[in-house]
């Protein structure tokens, strides 16, 4: 199942947002993917090569949502503060399945992964509430990205 919150590298990411950003250049945008984890089952150690289930057929392609516009919005779901997205796939004649998002951003993993250049990392993942989607039945996916720091 898809790790609920953030990955390691995600962790990584994040704490270097908040409280090193001597050590990161700031992201102006997030990648949002699309696959199936009832394949991959990503655990909270995995990170983007672990995705081999993207689509990769039709109109689909990764959606970038900004930082620091209205691409995100803040709110309080539970006690706990959510970062909302709401990505739109234009996946008209792609063929696959899938049950599950990602949102991935470009930084140096020196911490987790001992990199010494930047490259695409998996921060957060999770399932849809909804269960599995055939994408050959439908032209538009609306998907609402929630990523937490938990």
């Amino acid at each position: 199942m898809a790790a609920d919150g953030l990955h390691d590298v995600g962790e990584e990411w994040a704490q270097k947002n908040t409280f090193r950003q001597d050590q990161i250049t700031r992201d102006t945008t997030v990648e949002v993917l699309l696959y199936d984890d009832t394949a991959d089952a990503l655990a909270d150690s995995d990170d983007i090569g672990d995705i081999t289930t993207e689509p990769t057929t039709g109109n689909y392609s990764r959606q970038t949502l900004t930082l620091d516009s209205s691409d995100f919005s803040l709110t309080v779901q539970g006690g706990d503060l959510r970062v909302q997205g709401t990505p739109s796939f234009d996946v008209t004649g792609t063929t696959e399945s899938v049950d599950a998002w990602a949102a991935v951003v470009d930084f140096l993993s020196d911490v987790v992964n001992a990199e010494r250049s930047q490259n695409p990392h998996l921060i957060s993942s999770a399932a849809f509430a909804t269960g599995s989607r055939d994408l050959g039945e439908i032209d538009t996916l609306n998907i609402n990205v929630n990523l937490t720091l938990d």
